[in-house]
């Protein structure tokens, strides 16, 4: 008979292994919303949106990479990221401004996250929240118009190090869930 540390043990990798299955199903769900969105309600091409988009990030000697769920370029210049995920949606902030800054350069001037129910639109250049709900996510027409008018700048080396630290942190992170998934779940 094993012990109850073991069983105790088991009982929580099952809550967490579910826990992860219904975040990545929400983070689905999210995908396939921004999809639909971009390009029946926002105006963007199939050929302006990339899907499932991984990059490189080199930090010293090691290459890792990180990916975002869509990378949306108009006009020929990559413009805006997006990230799918469940659960929190101001945990991940900085998590797509980093990506953001690292997937091309000159940056992307929009990063926005997004989950089934809402979606945050962050300027890429401040770092800050600039919109909330779908509705704030750019239309093309938007996005073109601030790409001419925008002043994407290169990135300090030093700071090209710090945003790639941050992100790779957060990549670690897998552990992504939502609220409440299994509250009330006795585990021991």
């Amino acid at each position: 008979m094993e012990d109850e540390f073991v069983v105790r043990e088991k009982k929580i990798l099952s809550i967490l292994e579910r826990e992860l299955e219904d975040g990545e199903s929400l983070a689905a769900e999210a995908r396939k919303m921004i999809a639909y969105l971009l390009a029946e309600k926002k105006g963007y091409l199939p050929e302006d949106i990339e899907k499932k988009v991984v990059f490189e990030v080199k930090v010293g000697q090691e290459t890792a990479y990180s990916s975002m769920d869509f990378l949306v370029s108009v006009s020929g210049k990559r413009a805006m990221v997006i990230k799918c995920v469940a659960g929190s949606l101001s945990s991940r902030e900085r998590q797509v401004v980093a990506a953001a800054r690292l997937i091309g350069a000159p940056p992307v001037l929009v990063a926005v996250v997004a989950d089934p129910i809402n979606a945050e639109v962050l300027d890429v250049r401040t770092g800050k929240l600039v919109g909330e709900g779908f509705g704030a996510i750019p239309i093309k027409d938007q996005m073109i118009q601030m790409i001419s008018e925008g002043d994407s700048q290169l990135l300090s080396p030093e700071r090209l190090e710090k945003e790639k630290r941050i992100l790779l942190a957060f990549d670690a992170i897998r552990c992504s869930v939502p609220q409440g998934a299994n509250g009330g779940i006795d585990i021991g």
